[in-house]
């Protein structure tokens, strides 16, 4: 019964990040970005070693969460993720679920 439980709630687990990472990734992945640059312009000399390398990190992760968002949904969730994917070194990692669309999902 203990392996059976511990299947069971390994799928739920993945399925819970499969649903929630795309939108989770982007959210932290803005906030870490924003206050690693806000910590940069007003205290330079404290952040300046140190946040560089968790604005590199907020990036990933906004990242990897407009990547998951474009390859669950098929159209990119913003138009900067969309042209930044389109740049040559990311150009290989597009998810083939856009490539048919090409498009950028409008929320107008």
């Amino acid at each position: 019964m203990g392996l059976v439980w511990f299947a069971a709630a390994a799928a739920l687990l993945l399925l819970l990040v499969w649903w929630a990472f795309p939108t989770l990734a982007r959210i932290i992945g803005f906030l870490v970005v924003l206050d690693s640059l806000l910590a940069i312009v007003f205290l330079p000399s404290f952040a300046l070693p140190h946040r560089l390398a968790w604005l590199g990190l907020g990036i990933i992760v906004w990242l990897a969460g407009n990547w998951a968002w474009a390859a669950k949904q098929g159209t990119w969730g913003s138009r900067l993720a969309f042209r930044i994917f389109g740049l040559p070194g990311l150009r290989r990692l597009v998810p083939r679920s856009t490539i048919a669309s090409g498009s950028v999902h409008d929320r107008s």
